[in-house]
């Protein structure tokens, strides 16, 4: 998982979706070459879109991965595994959730905002940590300033990313393994009204900013 997360660059993020908007954007994100998306589990009626989410992935043998975000408890991660989910991704560190993703080889972003709380994930067992709310909590000077002594650091910022060119340098510079993008990429209004194309040209440019971004 971190390979494809570290060579894809960006992990694109959805949310509050309904199945047939799900439908397609799972076709045009494969389509496009994206290898994992998010889907964060924030409606009532998550846990039912996400068993059809992977029921559609795997029926049309689509090679893409399935992380579900916004998980909060142990209860929710099991549920998720049991449904399909490859990767499990929280706003915090919970030990309990990190342990049973460890013990069913299930894999595991946990969240943190401070130097202290990143290392602690580390110690349970994480690779990559999600840095969030990456923006509200110093943006990219703070992830340069807090790898200077910890240059090891495998971090995610989630939260203030956005499709500018100049947005996704400043992270890549102070050497993020990638970066995750939500409302900045699909807001709920493009989402209310999305047709094929229009994701798939989204993943498109996505693939081709990141790139260029990282260069």
């Amino acid at each position: 998982m971190y390979n494809i997360l570290k060579t894809q660059g960006v992990l694109p993020l959805v949310t509050q979706i309904g199945i047939k908007t799900a439908e397609i954007i799972l076709k045009s994100a494969s389509d496009s070459g994206i290898k994992i998306i998010e889907f964060a589990a924030r409606s009532n009626d998550a846990k039912e879109v996400f068993r059809q989410m992977v029921s559609y992935r795997n029926t049309n043998n689509l090679n893409l991965k399935l992380a579900v975000g916004s998980v909060l408890t142990v209860n929710d991660a099991e549920a998720y595994h049991k449904l399909g989910a490859d990767c499990i991704i929280c706003p915090h560190t919970d030990p309990e959730i990190g342990n049973y993703c460890f013990k069913n080889s299930l894999y595991w972003i946990p969240g943190a905002a401070t130097l202290n709380e990143v290392l602690h994930a580390n110690n349970l067992g994480a690779e990559i940590v999600k840095l969030f709310p990456a923006d509200k909590i110093g943006g990219p000077g703070y992830v340069k300033s807090i790898k200077a002594p910890f240059p090891n650091l495998k971090l995610m910022p989630t939260g203030g990313v956005t499709l500018e060119e100049s947005n996704l340098k400043s992270w890549f510079k102070v050497g993020v393994v990638c970066v995750g993008i939500g409302s900045h990429f699909f807001s709920q209004e493009i989402l209310s009204q999305l047709d094929y194309e229009t994701s798939f040209q989204a993943f498109k440019n996505l693939i081709a900013v990141v790139e260029k971004s990282r260069k």
